[in-house]
């Protein structure tokens, strides 16, 4: 029991928290977050890192807590929120509210068992964690000091990360959404000047939509449609479908048409959408106008959250709006004006992919398609629920092992998945071929940050992740004859850029790629080493670093390594970060029986785990041409 107690929720916490609250020794300061504790620990100041209170059997079960909350609107009556038959209180991305609501119950389960252990009379913290610790108190009659940290928090959905390479320089920087929104209409009307891509709304040809693909991921199938007797549309609210001069060239050659939703409305029809707006927002305004309900609603542990998380959700729901009734306004237009036989996405949570989805209704046959690595085992099936599992039409994924793990754990019936390969990589199979070595060897190390989506981002984890970097980059400099490339994660997440610090740090001539050909950095290597710090995911880098040909190992920050079918067909040398690093990756870099052993593995996996090898695109697009 201490009589006070210090919440530092960040390290900008300790700009505005008095030196003397920190230095006073009857005060037990807690830390939430890896820098604090790294300069707590600089400074000597005693501290307890907060995240050791909660074990990683709490965390899987706040992540399961989370996935019921994603869908709380349908407990709710929202009838008048419903817009041309659509709820558009479902239309917001379900990942990017996963990932605001994961981390915050986190620190409420946190600060909940501080408050529980310690029993304190006084708790000293800032403004970020006012309303948590509100949210946990209630009525106790315990002092609160809560100091002013003017630091503005900054959701996913309110900036986009623009990340590119020059040479090897790692260049990144944040737009608003606003401010790129303006870029992306302008840099498409110009590139549509000259390239002539715009769909013709008045065509009323038979028509393919695909939603939210990326042309230079998918250039293969674009130019397998490019055969199609009618439109093939791309819809693309989020990246530009011409966002790069590669992009535009494969829009071009395959005689897609993109859709330019801002321009789509006749003039009286955009005069509309602004009187729309103001209906639905008074509406929604009233309908946020029962805390009782929404504090029943919003609760775990007996501790109701709803006042921490209110504000957030007004103002995310008051930004979308008008989009929102513009995309379904938009849409409805569409459907009229086209006759579409498919519609084709790669999730079922984004915005875009749930406004069609809503509005269609199961009218128009609809697919999504898988699009990266998966593998589970019954102790990571849950991470299953995060996309597509429980959509309503077709499935198409890359292999057996995937249809039957779907039809055996979700009860899908079989003749709603397609196994038709993945259509991204065709021209991976066609690019895999031997690196010239003569007197250097190129280790690739591929880092998967970790995310908020699972709950399992700690203070230890990232520590544990620090110190595998620390240790591959030590034994690097050992050899004269070895050099390291790096590649990082291109999502826009906290942790990725404390990743490219700790690299700088390392060293700053080594290459960081963000943007680069994958193909292209992979088969620059001889061998390929990926750290995966939670432990239920399965990187796609090593599916592509198999099927290019390269011996990988991949490192598990986690004593749990579980028996992914990849792992126990020793495709991939997986060890976890309690293992000999240095000893294991001399054995990859050097050993070349265990090397060919690895990669004969690989070919053999990747045989099974993907059907249509380098021709999924062409078997894809005949299904879409079907309809």
């Amino acid at each position: 029991m201490n009589s006070k107690i210090i919440l530092i929720s960040d390290v900008s916490d300790l700009e505005v928290i008095p030196k003397k609250n920190l230095k006073d020794a009857a005060v037990k300061i807690y830390s939430f977050e890896l820098q604090t504790h790294e300069i707590l620990k600089i400074k000597k100041i005693e501290h307890e890192v907060a995240d050791n209170l909660l074990s990683h059997e709490e965390r899987l079960q706040l992540f399961n807590n989370v996935l019921e909350f994603r869908t709380w609107y349908s407990d709710v009556d929202s009838n008048d929120l419903e817009f041309e038959g659509v709820n558009l209180l479902k239309l917001s991305d379900t990942h990017e509210f996963h990932s605001y609501l994961m981390p915050m119950l986190v620190n409420l389960i946190l600060i909940k068992k501080i408050i529980e252990k310690e029993e304190p009379i006084k708790i000293i913290t800032t403004n970020q964690f006012e309303k948590l610790v509100n949210s946990v108190i209630k009525d106790n009659k315990i002092e609160t000091e809560f100091f002013e940290n003017n630091v503005k928090k900054k959701f996913l959905w309110d900036t986009i990360a623009i990340k590119y390479n020059i040479g090897k320089i790692p260049i990144s920087f944040n737009l608003s959404k606003n401010h790129y929104l303006k870029l992306k209409k302008s840099a498409e009307s110009i590139s549509g000047l000259f390239y002539n891509f715009w769909l013709d709304n008045n065509s009323k040809e038979k028509s393919i939509v695909l939603l939210e693909f990326n042309p230079e991921n998918f250039s293969n199938l674009l130019m397998q449609m490019q055969d199609y007797d009618g439109n093939v549309i791309l819809v693309n609210q989020r990246r530009s479908a011409v966002w790069s001069k590669k992009a535009l060239d494969i829009v071009a050659k395959s005689n897609c048409r993109v859709v330019n939703f801002e321009n789509f409305l006749e003039k009286d029809e955009q005069q509309q959408i602004p009187l729309i707006v103001d209906e639905y927002l008074s509406k929604i305004e009233k309908f946020w106008e029962n805390p009782e309900f929404f504090e029943n609603l919003f609760q775990i542990n007996d501790c109701s959250f709803w006042h921490a998380i209110k504000d957030d959700m007004k103002i995310n729901y008051q930004k979308k709006l008008p989009n929102f009734i513009q995309l379904i306004y938009s849409i409805k237009k569409l459907f009229k004006n086209q006759d579409i036989r498919c519609i084709a996405s790669l999730n079922d949570v984004g915005e875009t992919e749930k406004a069609f989805y809503e509005f269609n209704k199961n009218n128009i046959p609809s697919i999504v398609l898988q699009h990266g690595f998966i593998e589970r085992s019954r102790e990571t099936k849950n991470f299953d629920n995060l996309d597509y599992v429980y959509f309503k039409d077709k499935l198409s994924v890359w292999g057996k092992y995937r249809k039957e793990w779907l039809c055996n754990e979700f009860n899908i019936e079989p003749n709603k998945i397609i196994v038709s390969g993945s259509p991204r990589h065709d021209d991976y199979f066609a690019a895999r071929r031997k690196k010239d070595t003569k007197d250097q060897k190129t280790l690739l190390l591929a880092i998967n940050p970790i995310s908020d989506i699972s709950g399992l981002s700690s203070t230890e984890l990232k520590l544990r992740t620090n110190d595998v970097i620390e240790k591959i980059f030590s034994t690097v400099k050992k050899f004269s004859d070895l050099k390291i490339i790096v590649k990082l994660h291109t999502i826009q997440l906290k942790h990725n850029e404390e990743i490219k610090l700790l690299i700088k740090k390392l060293d700053n001539t080594v290459p960081v790629y963000i943007s680069r050909s994958i193909i292209d950095t992979i088969n620059s290597a001889d061998v390929v080493v990926v750290i995966t710090p939670e432990n239920f995911g399965t990187s796609t880098m090593l599916l592509e670093s198999m099927i290019l040909g390269k011996p990988t190992m991949n490192i598990f920050c986690n004593e749990q390594i579980y028996r992914f079918n990849h792992i126990e067909r020793n495709a991939i040398f997986t060890i976890n970060d309690q293992s000999d690093i240095e000893k294991n990756l001399e054995k990859i870099l050097f050993d070349k029986e265990f090397q060919n052993g690895l990669i004969k593995n690989a070919d053999n996996f990747i045989e099974e785990f993907i059907h249509n090898p380098g021709c999924a695109s062409e078997n894809f697009s005949n299904i879409l041409k079907s309809y």
